[in-house]
């Protein structure tokens, strides 16, 4: 049963200012995420940059991507999803990467610059495809890259009803859903909500270590209504 109190929207055209209200959940929660510690290089200043390229890039590029979003009584932004559609790769063609791209790999440190690329493009997909068993993980599966709901709103239900939304929408085609997390807190959650784990590694990086598990679901479409009916 949904939260009282919550709207939960899937925005079939998400706007700059959706991205930014995300972008900002992103940065609240993320704060203190070794994953998130690693990509900006140890700069923290930089974890908007790094929430803000990745999301509008899928968000503001048309036909790449599924938002769903869960807002409070007084319109403000608790908690979203962000999927990839199957056949779509994030940061992966010249229009995704114009959302700030190479700003924020500018402002890296020498050693970052290095980093970013090669565990995002390369280390990532592979650690992806060996535990999850599918060849182009990230592009060929119903990707959740973003997954975040606000402090005070978690233990509440957000999280299952977008999901919920989500998941409704991957069956439709019958898509096998897939995600990683960086946060032991979050495995139980996407156990209960229908997930596999299929693994765990742990990402070295110049500032610190960072866990990856991963996980996927099976969907199946709906069955096709009879011509009778």
């Amino acid at each position: 049963m949904a939260p009282s109190g919550i709207t939960f929207e899937f925005v079939e055209n998400p706007t700059e200012t959706i991205a930014e209200e995300a972008t900002q959940v992103f940065a609240g929660l993320m704060v203190e995420d070794p994953a998130a510690i690693a990509l900006v290089g140890g700069d923290m200043s930089l974890l908007p940059s790094l929430g803000g390229v990745m999301i509008r890039a899928l968000a503001l590029t048309p036909g790449t991507s599924h938002l769903f979003t869960a807002r409070d009584e007084s319109g403000a932004l608790v908690g979203y999803t962000l999927f990839s559609l199957p056949g779509q790769l994030i940061l992966s063609t010249p229009e995704q990467q114009k959302h700030g791209l190479f700003e924020f790999m500018g402002k890296l440190s020498p050693e970052g610059q290095k980093y970013y690329p090669e565990v995002m493009a390369k280390e990532v997909p592979k650690a992806n495809d060996e535990a999850l068993g599918i060849e182009g993980a990230e592009r060929n599966t119903y990707w959740c890259n973003f997954a975040m709901v606000r402090a005070d709103y978690q233990g509440k239900g957000v999280a299952r009803a977008l999901f919920e939304l989500a998941t409704k929408e991957a069956a439709k085609t019958g898509e096998t859903m897939a995600l990683t997390t960086t946060n032991i807190r979050n495995v139980p959650i996407y156990e209960k909500l229908g997930f596999t784990l299929c693994g765990h590694k742990v990402m070295p990086s110049p500032w610190v270590d960072w866990p990856l598990w991963f996980f996927k679901k099976e969907t199946k479409p709906a069955p096709a209504a009879s011509a009778g009916a």
